[in-house]
C-alpha cells in the first residue's frame, strides 16, 4: 500500500499506476449536483468561482451525519459538471461504481480515477463549507484517515484501464 497525504499535486498523481493501492489521509470534498448547478451559476453571472477545487479529491453519494459518512457513492449524478469540476481545479474523482458515460467523460481529463474499496468513506471531521439548505449537504469538506482506494489510470490504447474493476 501507497501512503497518500493531503495535500497531493497532480503530477505526484499522475505519477500512480493502475491498480495501485493506496491508503490517503486528507481531505475529500464532498458536492451534490444541486451545489454544483449553484456554483456554476454564480460563475456565469459573477465571472469568478465562488468555491475552488484546486488539488481537491470530489465525490458524491449521501452523507449520513449519523454516521459521519459519506455512504452509496457514485459520480453519475455529477457527470454533467465534470468540466466545471476540473476546470476549477480538482485533481480527480472517488467512485465506488462508473458507468460507461461516466468514463467516456473522464478520459478527457486523463487523471486517475479513485475507486474506494470500502462501500463508506468515514470521515473524522466534516463541515458543511457551502448550501446548508440543500438537502444531503450542499458541499461538504470531509477529512479521512487512512482510507483504502484502488488507482484507477486512463490508457490512450485501452480508454480505462481496468475498467471492470470500477
Amino acid at each position: 500500500m501507497i501512503n497518500l497525504i493531503y495535500p497531493i499535486s497532480l503530477e505526484n498523481l499522475n505519477k500512480l499506476k493502475n491498480g495501485d493501492k493506496i491508503l490517503y489521509t486528507g481531505k475529500v470534498i464532498f458536492v451534490t449536483p444541486q451545489a454544483l448547478e449553484r456554483l456554476l451559476n454564480y460563475y456565469n453571472l459573477e465571472g469568478i468561482p465562488l468555491f475552488n477545487f484546486l488539488g481537491e479529491f470530489v465525490t458524491y453519494g449521501t452523507f449520513n451525519w449519523a454516521h459521519n459518512e459519506i455512504r452509496n457513492i457514485t459520480i453519475s449524478k455529477i457527470s454533467n459538471y465534470f468540466d466545471f469540476i476540473f476546470s476549477a481545479g480538482a485533481n480527480s474523482i472517488i467512485a465506488d461504481k462508473l458507468t460507461s458515460k461516466a468514463l467516456q467523460q473522464l478520459q478527457y481529463y486523463n487523471r486517475p480515477i479513485l475507486k474506494t474499496i470500502t462501500k463508506t468513506i468515514k470521515c473524522e471531521q466534516s463541515k458543511i463549507l457551502f448550501y446548508k439548505d440543500i438537502k444531503n449537504g450542499g458541499i461538504i469538506e470531509c477529512w479521512i484517515k487512512n482510507h483504502p482506494m484502488e488507482v484507477l489510470t486512463v490508457d490512450e490504447q485501452s480508454k480505462v484501464e481496468n475498467k471492470n474493476n470500477a
